[in-house]
């Protein structure tokens, strides 16, 4: 596994995507949950003949590690697990610049090689080691700083995309949970999950329908023109 890090900016996911087309076929583990391909999570995605195939996401529900440290390791710890062993892989990365997190995160992938692009700080603490090839790049030449209306634009962007074509998805929970049997906070984050604890969708509750299930939208007011997707429970209508 090779990982980018450095700061915002930098050319990470542009460098990400160039590496995977000389390899023409590996994947790709985007741990990047601001800028990434689907905002507040975690993806896995497969590379062949210039296709990106996303394989796993993982929801860390949030833009930015900072303050989920330990949530934000395991999710990228849980989506390494699936990369078959020996693949050609690119882990990229988010631009938090906290030293501590991006070791932390770099002892639990484990990387052969980290290339730290403009963040000398991380480098050199990095250069001493002997178990992995830590290299020092400056940022891409043209790659230009978006400003914060620029990278809401693209956050927009790519959760229209995800949610586009919302339709009714039945889900066979068997028992049902506990927390299913008290009527939901309004407002409130949640994020649908399969049965392995993977990301399948998120949004926000916009309301309780009883035993017909939840309606959910994307984050946040910049997003508030996509159409709710519908989850129906199984589950008996509640008291009052």
């Amino acid at each position: 596994m090779l990982l980018l890090a450095g700061p915002t900016d930098t050319g990470k996911s542009t460098l990400a995507l160039r590496l995977l087309e000389k390899a023409k076929e590996a994947y790709l583990l985007d741990l990047d949950p601001g800028q990434g391909a689907l905002p507040g999570a975690f993806t896995l995605f497969h590379y062949r003949e210039g296709t990106l195939t996303p394989l796993r996401r993982y929801l860390l529900g949030a833009l930015s590690p900072r303050g989920m440290e330990a949530q934000a390791v395991v999710g990228a710890l849980r989506l390494a697990r699936l990369i078959p062993k020996g693949s050609p892989t690119v882990a990229d990365t988010d631009g938090y610049l906290d030293p501590g997190f991006r070791l932390l995160q770099i002892e639990a992938l484990v990387p052969a090689e980290v290339l730290v692009l403009g963040w000398e700080e991380l480098y050199q603490a990095l250069s001493w080691r002997k178990d992995l090839r830590a290299r020092l790049a400056p940022p891409l030449q043209g790659v230009r700083r978006k400003t914060p209306a620029e990278r809401r634009k693209n956050r927009l962007e790519r959760l229209f995309a995800h949610f586009q074509g919302a339709r009714p998805r039945p889900l066979p929970l068997g028992r049902v949970p506990a927390y299913l049997m008290v009527p939901p906070e309004p407002h409130r984050l949640y994020g649908l999950l399969d049965e392995e604890g993977f990301l399948l969708g998120y949004g926000r509750l916009l309301a309780w329908a009883g035993d017909e299930g939840l309606f959910l939208t994307p984050v946040g007011e910049e997003v508030a023109r996509v159409v709710p997707t519908r989850l129906l429970f199984p589950i008996p209508a509640l008291p009052g």
